[in-house]
C-alpha cells in the first residue's frame, strides 16, 4: 500500500494540512469535533495510528466513565457489530468491575427507549442512544441531561433537547449520493421504490429527502414513490419489497437507506427479477456476495470500527466540555460496488 499523505488525510476530512499536521503531531490543539473528523480520516484512509490517538489529545488516560447504550435489537446484525466494537473500545476507560451496559429495544418501543434513559441515568455518567425524534424521547434526554448525564445521538439525530452531541455520517450527502449514482444507472422507464425504517429517524428522512433533491434537479423521467416502511427488521424489509414487486411490474430500481437490508435482499432473490437496482446501506451479512452476483448494485458502507472509536474518544472528551457545549462528527462512509470490493 502507497504511503497516506496528510494531503489526503486533509482533502478526506475536509479540513487543511496544517489541522492535520496539528493534530497528528500534537503541535496544538484543536476542536474536539475536527480532531475526531482527522482520526476518522485517517483510519478510514489506512494510517497507522498509535493507540494513545483513540482518545483527543487534552485526554488523561486516567480518566473513567461508566458508559451505557441504547440500541436496536442485537438480533439485527449491524446494531450487534455495533454493539461488540464499542465494548472492546470502551476497555480500559470504566471504573474497576464497570461494565458496557447495553439495552436493546425495537425502533416503535418509545416508551421503553424512555425508561431506559432514566433507568441508565442514574448508573451511567454517558450516553449513547439509536432511537427515533420522538417527543417522549426528547423529553427523557432533556431530564436526564439537566442531571448531568452526557446524552449523545448515534447514526440519527434528535430535534434540539439539550443533548450532548450527534456522531453519524453526512445523510444529504449520502442521500445525493445514491441520487447520482441512481440518475446514471436509470437507463429504462418505470418507477423507483424507497424503504425507510421509520419516518421519525431523522438520518433516514434526510437521506430520503436528499435522493429526491438530486433526482428532480436531473429532470429524470422515472417516478420516485412515496416510502415504505421496513420498521427496521429483516421481516420488515422482506415484506415491503414484497409488496414493491406486486403493485409496481414497472419497477426498476430500490433505494432502501435503511435497516432490514436482508430481508430486501431476499425478497429480491426469491422475485427472480434481477433488472431491479437496489441502493442500500450497509454493512450486512453475505454484503459482498449480494454485491457480486448484483443484487445490490451499490452500498454506502458504514465503518463501524472507526464509529466506535470516535464515539468512546468523543464521549471521553466530553468531560471537559462545557455542559452546554454541543459536538457534531461527522464520520465517512464508503462507497462499495462489486469492483471495489
Amino acid at each position: 500500500m502507497s504511503k497516506v499523505t496528510m494531503t489526503a488525510i486533509a482533502h478526506a476530512a475536509g479540513v487543511g494540512v496544517a489541522t492535520v499536521d496539528r493534530v497528528l503531531n500534537r503541535r496544538a490543539p484543536v476542536r474536539s469535533a475536527t480532531e475526531q473528523k482527522v482520526l476518522a480520516a485517517a483510519r478510514q484512509l489506512g494510517y497507522r495510528l498509535p493507540a494513545a490517538y483513540s482518545l483527543p489529545a487534552t485526554q488523561s488516560a486516567a480518566l473513567q466513565l461508566r458508559f451505557g447504550f441504547i440500541l436496536l435489537p442485537a438480533r439485527y446484525s449491524f446494531y450487534q457489530q455495533l454493539s461488540e466494537a464499542l465494548q472492546q473500545r470502551a476497555r480500559g476507560h470504566q471504573p474497576p468491575g464497570s461494565e458496557t451496559e447495553f439495552r436493546w429495544h425495537d425502533i416503535h418501543e418509545v416508551e421503553a427507549v424512555a425508561r431506559s434513559l432514566r433507568q441508565l441515568a442514574q448508573r451511567c455518567d454517558v450516553i449513547g442512544v439509536v432511537a427515533l425524534d420522538h417527543p417522549l424521547i426528547r423529553h427523557a434526554i432533556q431530564d436526564v441531561s439537566r442531571l448531568g448525564v452526557r446524552v449523545y445521538a448515534l447514526l440519527s439525530d434528535f430535534s434540539p433537547c439539550e443533548h450532548a452531541g450527534f456522531i453519524g455520517i453526512d445523510n444529504q450527502k449520502a442521500g445525493r449520493t445514491a441520487g447520482w449514482m441512481a440518475q446514471h444507472l436509470l437507463r429504462q422507464p418505470g418507477c423507483v421504490g424507497v424503504l425507510l425504517g421509520d419516518h421519525r429517524f431523522t438520518c433516514q428522512e434526510r437521506c430520503e429527502i436528499s435522493f429526491r433533491s438530486y433526482l428532480r434537479e436531473s429532470d429524470i423521467s422515472q417516478r420516485v414513490l412515496e416510502p415504505l416502511k421496513t420498521h427496521e427488521s429483516n421481516e420488515g424489509g422482506y415484506q415491503a419489497t414484497r409488496q414493491l414487486l406486486e403493485s409496481y411490474d414497472d419497477l426498476v430500481m430500490i433505494y432502501a437507506p435503511c435497516g432490514g437490508i436482508e430481508g430486501v435482499v431476499q425478497a429480491l432473490r426469491d422475485s427472480g427479477r434481477r433488472q431491479i437496482d437496489l441502493l442500500c446501506h450497509g454493512p450486512l451479512p453475505g454484503d459482498e456476495l449480494a454485491l457480486i452476483d448484483g443484487t445490490i448494485s451499490l452500498m454506502l458502507r458504514h465503518r463501524l470500527d472507526v464509529m466506535a472509536d470516535v464515539v468512546i474518544a468523543t464521549c471521553l472528551n466530553g468531560g471537559t466540555e462545557q455542559r452546554d457545549h454541543f459536538v457534531q462528527v461527522t464520520l465517512p462512509f464508503e462507497i462499495v460496488t462489486r469492483e471495489n470490493l
